[in-house]
């Protein structure tokens, strides 16, 4: 009798973990996901976990340059929202030895590092509504993303922000089909399964876990062609909806605490790059610069991102992988691409282009996982990962997507002539 009911509550046990819902077909899925999509974020309180496992090599520096940022690239991160609001938001993301908050409450914005214990405050002029550039981006423990007015304060990228991206891909280039049903954050959803048709994407399916009662999708799990493991997953560990605590939002310094005061430039980009939030093209470059607008090559799942060629750039990266001054050289293959190097004469000037702070040991450890490529197009260096590949080539030219090699290959080539 106690094996019988042990059998039986281990059955039951698994029924309670596939929520019972009403059968719906992708069309109805997708069809509520675009709904959702089109209403403003309502006030809600949440956690959500984003997890990687890109098969990238160590990158050393990268937990003192901030926890988040090295879990973003490989391993896991949560963070923790609350939104009120595009007026009201607060998100705190965990760093090594500390926490990161970023709490609007009207027109005051408070940055807080328990680190160091040092807060900024920011009071937003009438005509700015907020600060703008992050992207939806957790990277720069930013505030932008799903719902609510442009260019203001947003949740940072949640599987609402995640799953637009995704669904943009939707066509004939893609097998859409529906999974077992599953809780996420305690909630009953629904599973769409997205598949790259083509053999050529490094991606080989996609979940969204949709939530059957307001059709918002809870969570995003992206798998690697060929591997059965997860690569990617961002989603809700936790998900409440109705309004925040107004204590949330508001902040008073702690005693012994540093605290500065930013002034609003005219670009909010630049106040972004002031407070050490990545936003816009690199310091030093114009807007209307070549660098500063990469191109779109392919489409749905074969996109490829590509920036323009640039000897500042092929000079910066040789830099970084010998520790050696270099110089344009006009997009010779020579030094890191080829098969012999010169080193550049004594007392030529460093490339300006060559990143300095925090993340340049990181940058110079995935250059370093590179390796030498060539073929009809030429020469260059390539890093493969479970869901991406980046080819930078002599001319230094950049090419990224969740492509094979062949296809970054196939569009240097396509570029070029």
């Amino acid at each position: 009798m106690a094996i019988v009911g042990i059998v039986v509550g281990a059955t039951a046990a698994a029924s309670a973990a596939v929520p019972s819902l009403p059968a719906k077909t992708p069309a109805q899925l997708l069809t509520e996901l675009g709904q959702a999509a089109g209403r403003p974020a309502g006030p809600f309180t949440a956690t959500v976990q984003q997890t990687a496992n890109l098969g990238l090599p160590q990158l050393p520096g990268m937990s003192q340059a901030g926890g988040a940022s090295s879990s973003l690239l490989d391993g896991t991160q949560s963070i923790d929202i609350w939104y009120g609001g595009p007026k009201d938001v607060r998100i705190a993301v965990p760093v090594q030895a500390g926490e990161s908050d970023l709490r609007r409450d009207g027109s005051t914005v408070w940055l807080w590092n328990s680190k160091n214990q040092t807060a900024t405050q920011v009071t937003l002029p009438a005509h700015i509504k907020a600060p703008a550039g992050s992207a939806g981006s957790t990277k720069g423990n930013g505030a932008a993303g799903a719902g609510g007015a442009p260019n203001s304060p947003q949740p940072p990228d949640t599987p609402q922000a995640a799953a637009s991206q995704l669904l943009k891909a939707i066509g004939p280039s893609t097998v859409v089909g529906v999974q077992s049903n599953v809780y996420v954050a305690d909630r009953p959803a629904y599973q769409l399964s997205l598949a790259p048709r083509s053999s050529q994407s490094l991606i080989g399916r996609v979940l969204l876990a949709v939530d059957a009662s307001s059709g918002i999708p809870l969570r995003v799990e992206v798998y690697g062609r060929g591997s059965a493991g997860l690569a990617y997953s961002l989603g809700y560990t936790k998900l409440a909806f109705g309004a925040p605590d107004a204590a949330n939002f508001s902040f008073t310094p702690p005693p012994g605490a540093t605290v500065k005061k930013e002034t609003v430039p005219s670009d909010p980009g630049a106040l972004l790059q002031g407070l050490g939030l990545p936003s816009g093209p690199p310091a030093g470059s114009s807007p209307n610069s070549p660098a500063a607008k990469p191109t779109v090559i392919g489409s749905d799942w074969l996109s490829v991102v590509a920036s323009p060629a640039s000897p500042q750039v092929a000079a910066a990266v040789q830099q970084l992988l010998t520790d050696q001054p270099a110089t344009p050289n006009g997009g010779s293959d020579g030094g890191f691409f080829g098969s012999s190097s010169s080193p550049a004469p004594p007392g030529a000037s460093a490339s300006p282009n060559v990143p300095v702070g925090p993340y340049l040991a990181p940058l110079r450890a995935l250059l370093l996982a590179t390796t030498p490529v060539q073929g009809s197009w030429g020469s260059g260096r390539l890093l493969q990962t479970t869901l991406y590949a980046v080819l930078v080539t002599s001319k230094g030219q950049i090419l990224a997507g969740a492509v094979t090699p062949s296809v970054l290959y196939a569009d240097v080539a396509r570029d070029a002539g």
